[in-house]
This record gives C-alpha cells, sequence and structure tokens, in this order.
C-alpha cells in the first residue's frame, strides 16, 4: 500500500510540474499537442496461454505531451483497456487445463512518462520529420477490476477473495513503449506505437497464491475451484488441486501490452495562421 500511495503523489507532482510546462510552452520554441487512440491489448499471467493480442478494440487512449529539449518530451496519458485469460487455452490434459479458471477485467491507468526522440527537433513543429521514432518509460498506476463469469451471471473476483486474501485494485505500473510519429499535415501526426506495462501486483487475473482452507459460499468455491467443471483430464493436477496448494505463482508479477494507433494535433498559438511556403532550395 505504501508504494501505491508514493506512486500516487509523485504521479500527482509530477502532473503539477508538467501543467507549468504547457502553460508556459507558448512563450517560447516548445510546443505541445494532445492525442487520442485506440488500440489492442494483450495480458501476461497465469492465465495467458498464447502470445497474440486481443482480436477486438480493447484500448482506449488521450493524453497531452509538451517538448522540453531536443530530443526530450513529456507527456501524461489516460487509458482504459480489457484484458482476459482463459485455461482452455493450455495446452490438453496441463495442470493449467486442469485447472479451468478465467477472468476478464476492464481496467484504467494513468501515467507520466519521458519520450526520448532518435531525431533531432527541427526548431518548429509543423518543419518537423516526416517519421519521428521514439521511445517512452515512465511511471503510473492502474485500477484492475477482474471477473469471471459463472453461468449468465458475472462476479467480480476481488470481492469474493478466492483466496481468502485481501488484494488493492490500485497497484504501481512501469510503463514502457516504442512507437513511430507519421506526420500527415503541418498540424497531425499519426502514431503507431507497442506498449509494455510491468505491474506489481500479481492480481491482474484475481491468480497468484494457494487454494484456501474454506469457503464462506458456494459460489466463491466454485469460482476459486474450477476443476469440476470439466471433470478428470489430468490425475496428478486433479489430485494438486486442492486445500493448501497452488493455485497460481506468487513469485511472478503480471503485465499487460498495447499495440496502439492514435492521432496527435498540435497546439501551437500559430497553428491556425499561414505557414511560410518551403524554399524550392530545401
Amino acid at each position: 500500500m505504501k508504494q501505491v500511495l508514493l506512486g500516487v503523489c509523485f504521479l500527482m507532482l509530477a502532473t503539477s510540474v508538467l501543467a507549468q510546462n504547457f502553460l508556459s510552452a507558448t512563450l517560447n520554441d516548445r510546443y505541445y499537442s494532445a492525442y487520442a487512440g485506440v488500440g489492442f491489448a494483450s495480458y501476461r499471467g497465469e492465465l495467458k496461454h498464447n502470445g497474440s493480442f486481443q482480436n477486438e478494440v480493447s484500448n482506449y487512449t488521450v493524453g497531452t505531451e509538451v517538448r522540453l529539449l531536443s530530443k526530450l518530451s513529456a507527456r501524461v496519458e489516460l487509458s482504459r483497456y480489457s484484458i482476459r485469460g482463459h485455461d482452455k487455452h493450455a495446452p490438453d490434459s496441463s495442470f493449467a487445463k486442469q485447472r479451468n479458471l478465467s477472468f476478464e477485467s476492464t481496467n484504467y491507468e494513468a501515467t507520466v512518462q519521458g519520450v526520448f526522440y532518435l531525431r533531432k527537433y527541427r526548431g518548429v513543429y509543423h518543419k518537423r520529420w516526416g517519421l519521428d521514432p521514439y521511445l517512452a518509460i515512465g511511471i503510473g498506476t492502474t485500477f484492475i477490476s477482474p471477473q469471471a463469469k459463472l453461468g449468465e451471471t458475472y462476479f467480480n473476483l476481488y470481492e469474493l477473495k478466492t483466496e481468502d486474501k485481501e488484494y488493492s485494485r490500485l497497484t504501481l505500473i512501469i510503463p514502457a513503449a516504442a512507437g513511430l510519429k507519421w506526420k500527415l499535415n503541418s498540424n497531425v501526426n499519426f502514431i503507431t506505437e507497442i506498449a509494455y506495462r510491468y505491474t506489481f501486483s500479481d492480481y491482474l487475473d484475481d491468480v497468484s497464491g494457494n487454494f484456501p482452507e474454506s469457503y464462506p459460499d458456494a459460489t466463491t468455491e466454485i469460482l476459486s475451484n474450477r476443476k469440476d467443471e470439466i471433470g478428470v483430464i489430468n490425475e496428478e493436477a486433479y489430485a494438486q488441486l486442492t486445500a493448501g496448494n497452488a493455485r497460481g505463482e506468487s513469485n511472478n508479477k503480471d503485465a499487460y501490452l498495447f499495440l496502439n494507433l492514435k492521432l496527435e494535433i498540435f497546439l501551437s498559438k500559430d497553428m491556425f495562421k499561414p505557414k511560410p511556403k518551403p524554399s524550392k532550395r530545401q
């Protein structure tokens, strides 16, 4: 919990500092911009058994960015994303296949990131590079809401305490990304980006520790241990999936990824003024 509070305080302080930069950006050669985008998400954890991104659009992002130095920008970003995982995709007769757990979650995140460009800024935003590659890293927080379906009803797993343990739904994350900005016109960029989020939680999927010794009700028991829903397909695994034994791998933290497509618009004070025509020598 101390890590979460520290991260939130840092995020608020960094946001305040960046806000001052945004307000002063028009007083010098810096620019600031706003962007929005959609993308595809993929989660990494106990219930992930393939490396693919989800087929449907599962991430929505908005953000703002300010240029600080020739190769350095700072940005604040907010996202809503959905992730899921299913043991049914595990190899046949494996421990995970017999465990038969699943989850879905719609989460929110806020991050502050430093953006490092591989090419120097050309001094005026509308004369920027046609292709502008970059790397980004920062700090942030995400709010998780793992659920599972039983029959036709979704249950909040974090409320049921399926491992007889209460965990924080708010966790620190370390965001890292690599992207490419494509200049569409003097005021607009198209951005392609792949982003990775390392989290300080192992409960994005509600699976981490051991099966509890007892359950408060039948619903919690069924959603905690679902091996009987598919019968015995692995006798050794079936025998291990009992009270006190491992349900997940607490040593490995969960993570998630984004593949994003964004549109960025530059908000310079002269964005609506006519731009000087380029010289024929350029």
